[in-house]
């Protein structure tokens, strides 16, 4: 545990801090979720369904970025402290039993039925269990644009680069707060966007717009280290360094825009003005997943790595913007009972779909059929539902 002196306080300076520094319930995050994983799910079903599907995964970084921060920020101001032992127990019982369950059933199932693809899959689950699923996926060759192979686990990357996140970035903050204190934590937030930015930059910069083939037929789309070939798009993609800009993004916004400290500010009176935001950041984001792509036999989209994803992320605070602010309807309509059903049970929906999606199809980069899909996602949700009542939710809760 690390802990600061407190300062001296009266009463009601604590009681109103008290007050600021609680993260209350927020329905219309998990309204987001929804949105983020149904993108994800239908883009990896089909990609021509929607293209940029995969931008669900960076709505996933930016809300982490921002509940995350949110939530460290009021533990200090609520104790004086962050427990760091503490917030990374209460993500490991929120994550870690639905994904050892996952992994066990995916290497009974490629036991029994796949039993070529159990040597990878060796690798596959020892990188998931560490949480190191993107660099080794990296090292291995075997990313998004490697897809003709059964790969029952490749969709652990994203939940590598959120779990490197939580194990370094409360460190970080117990150091900020301990300095600075959490009245001049909106000072840091303008360092923090600073350095998603330079990330931003970097990215476009080493960016690889040729062709994407194998290592002898397009040398260039590699680096070489140590004789091995490392796809430089799947290193732009996969790598936590590249792709903290949206994770920081959330954090840097979670420093300057806290629900109740901005329900008693001078915006409090401006809902209709930040529905109007998530109008347009839906409908940014709408697009780009309607029309940016990953991959095709011709390249990357440039689009996408030259400020793409920043975009994306910057679409997604405007809504979380609205989401949050009690006066605005977004937060009401995005926490309505369906999207609530699917964004409280997005990390297994996200768990489970893609091994299923492979169970059906056997090679990565086949496409669902439409009833192959409808099939796929019955399956998805009743495994969700059942690991989310007698998984998830009793250890969770510590029963």
């Amino acid at each position: 545990m690390a802990t600061v002196a407190p300062p001296r306080a009266t009463p009601q300076a604590a009681d109103d801090r008290s007050h600021i520094s609680r993260v209350p319930y927020l329905p219309g995050l998990d309204g987001m979720r929804a949105l983020a994983v149904v993108a994800v799910m239908v883009y990896h079903a089909n990609s021509s369904w929607l293209p940029g599907g995969f931008l669900g995964v960076e709505m996933f970084f930016v809300i982490s970025g921002y509940l995350i921060t949110l939530l460290l920020i009021a533990e200090r101001e609520r104790n004086y402290t962050i427990s760091l032992g503490h917030f990374w127990l209460r993500r490991a019982r929120r994550l870690l039993p639905a994904l050892f369950l996952m992994m066990t059933l995916v290497t009974v199932w490629t036991a029994l039925f796949e039993r070529n693809a159990l040597g990878q899959l060796r690798g596959d689950v020892v990188a998931g269990f560490f949480y190191v699923s993107n660099w080794y996926q990296i090292w291995v060759g075997l990313g998004y644009t490697s897809a003709g192979d059964f790969a029952p686990l490749r969709h652990l990357w994203s939940l590598a680069v959120e779990e490197q996140f939580y194990l370094f970035w409360p460190i970080v903050m117990v150091v900020v707060l301990g300095r600075r204190g959490s009245r001049r934590v909106a000072d840091v937030s303008r360092w923090v966007f600073a350095v998603s930015l330079v990330i931003t930059l970097f990215v476009a910069l080493i960016f690889y717009s040729g062709p994407l083939g194998e290592p002898n037929v397009t040398p260039d789309a590699y680096w070489w280290i140590d004789g091995r070939p490392i796809s430089k798009i799947d290193t732009l993609y996969l790598s936590t360094p590249t792709r903290l800009a949206g994770i920081l993004l959330g954090a840097a916004f979670a420093m300057v825009w806290r629900p109740f400290a901005i329900a008693r500010g001078p915006l409090r009176s401006k809902g209709r003005l930040f529905d109007l935001a998530a109008l347009i950041g839906l409908a940014v984001f709408g697009w780009m997943c309607w029309n940016i792509y990953l991959v095709s036999p011709s390249g990357a989209d440039p689009r996408l790595f030259q400020g793409g994803f920043f975009i994306a992320s910057l679409a997604t605070l405007a809504v979380i913007a609205a989401v949050t602010h009690r006066g605005a309807a977004a937060g009401r309509l995005l926490g309505n009972p369906i999207l609530l059903w699917i964004g409280t049970r997005s990390y297994g929906l996200y768990l489970y779909h893609w091994p299923i999606y492979q169970m059906i199809r056997k090679v990565a980069g086949n496409s669902l059929t439409l009833r192959e899909f409808v099939f796929a996602m019955i399956l998805t949700g009743i495994v969700t539902e059942l690991s989310y009542r007698f998984i998830e939710m009793p250890i969770r809760k510590g029963k």
